[in-house]
């Protein structure tokens, strides 16, 4: 009996003992001392590059009914005192939609009608070149039944345009975005947190709330030791760009215009390779380095400046891209191992001295 006592009593001591180890392992909240960034999301295009949690909530619309219907009334005011109508018939020539008073309503009705069109706004998240995103949604509210919808862009999309292009990523465009929304009334209710993760250093996180919601998303970055597809958020540095022996497209873009050169170069087989000096117009379908520029994200429909390879590991010559988006891509067959090191700069007006690309505006 008494060996039995003491083996429940040892047994409740490591308990209490191991507690605290067990707590620490599920702790839900943060450790106070841990540095932990709070954002607010205000703008339509938020653009984010540190790591914490980014916190949006829409109102119920009560507030802007008021101040539409406060405008709406002004506006019949104003047309009045323009026109010498009495104010209390400007209401009815309002109405009526036609004659003088009618533009007056005519505006406020199209107003009244654009504010009621969801609009489609993003926190567009940029890492380091060497890290991919992660994305935790803590807590969203945004309803299905009102026209409320969220996704996740594995990526970044505008005007329909997608970083990295279509055909140069290795997953399928339905499987890089993902569509979610709250429906209440789906039973048993079911936890609202998802968790996302990008496959490069950059990730978009769209939303389209109509009426009222929120939403909490934890941001976190987490390096990789194989960067392909790089967004670039310094206006100066090196980049190195390699295939890894693979056979894949790799793109760096610059959402600005850019001056380029060649820190290093080692792309082609051994016969380009041997070549003298660095051949500045590779022919397709040879692996090559492009440098061009275009208007939106996608690198397939760029112009070309340049198509580039053979082997140096001299400094080459800067090249200015007057382009919304400058890009530089490495295209490989996979036959053999491409590598190149960039050094980027923006490009300013003495730039275009050296212009080999301006795009049209």
């Amino acid at each position: 009996m008494k060996l039995v006592v003491y083996l429940y009593f040892s047994m409740i001591v490591l308990g209490v003992q191991a507690w605290p180890s067990v707590k620490r392992s599920f702790e839900l909240f943060p450790n106070p001392a841990v540095p932990h960034n709070v954002h607010t999301v205000s703008d339509c295009m938020h653009v984010a590059s540190e790591a914490g949690d980014y916190i949006f909530k829409k109102l119920n619309p009560l507030n802007s009914a008021l101040n539409r219907e406060a405008v709406l009334l002004e506006l019949e005011a104003a047309g009045a005192a323009g026109m010498g109508v009495v104010p209390g018939e400007g209401a009815a020539a309002a109405a009526g939609g036609a004659g003088g008073g009618g533009a007056g309503a005519g505006a406020g009705t199209a107003a009244d009608v654009q504010e009621l069109q969801p609009e489609v706004c993003g926190l567009y998240v940029m890492g380091e070149p060497d890290t991919i995103v992660e994305i935790t949604m803590k807590h969203y509210d945004a309803n299905c039944e009102t026209g409320a919808l969220m996704a996740f862009v594995d990526g970044w999309e505008l005007n329909g345009e997608y970083f990295p292009g279509i055909k140069d990523h290795h997953r399928p465009l339905e499987e890089r975005v993902y569509e979610f929304c709250n429906n209440y009334r789906q039973w048993p209710r079911v936890s609202n947190k998802k968790f996302f993760r990008s496959s490069q250093n950059a990730a978009l996180l769209q939303y389209r709330i109509p009426v009222r919601g929120s939403f909490v998303a934890n941001v976190r970055f987490h390096k990789i030791t194989q960067p392909c597809n790089v967004l670039v958020q310094d206006t100066a540095a090196m980049y190195k760009m390699s295939n890894f022996g693979q056979a894949r497209n790799c793109t760096i873009s610059a959402l600005f215009p850019a001056v380029v050169s060649l820190a290093s170069l080692r792309i082609g087989g051994k016969s380009v390779r041997a070549q003298p000096k660095v051949n500045y117009d590779c022919q397709l379908p040879s692996d090559r380095l492009e440098i061009g520029g275009s208007a939106g994200l996608d690198a397939i429909g760029m112009e070309l400046a340049s198509a580039v390879c053979g082997a140096s590991s001299d400094l080459g010559p800067e090249q200015a891209i007057f382009c919304g988006v400058s890009t530089v891509r490495l295209v490989s067959s996979g036959r053999y191992q491409n590598q190149a090191a960039i050094v980027l700069r923006k490009a300013d007006v003495p730039d275009m001295e050296i212009a080999t690309l301006i795009c049209a505006l």
